[in-house]
């Protein structure tokens, strides 16, 4: 069995851009799969990053002391990674 788990993601594309992105896909030579599925993760990672320096600007202007990393690790969610 494969190591990683996959879930079915059913979603209605716009008509008059499915054209560009099967060119996209083509101009790659990936699938479409491929290509949504690093784009959507691509997009989660951003957002994710946005979310760090949106907590790390407020921590700033509130002038926080230091912290150690590991609080900081903890206090941004990665200690469930």
């Amino acid at each position: 069995m494969d190591k990683h788990q996959y879930r079915k993601v059913t979603f209605d594309f716009p008509a008059e851009e499915y054209v560009y992105l099967k060119m996209t896909c083509a101009k790659q030579g990936v699938s479409m799969k491929d290509f949504l599925t690093r784009s959507i993760i691509k997009s989660i990672e951003e957002y994710e990053n946005e979310l760090d320096l949106i907590s790390l600007r407020r921590a700033k202007e509130e002038k926080e002391p230091n912290i150690p990393w590991e609080a900081a690790e903890k206090r941004l969610g990665w200690d469930k990674l």
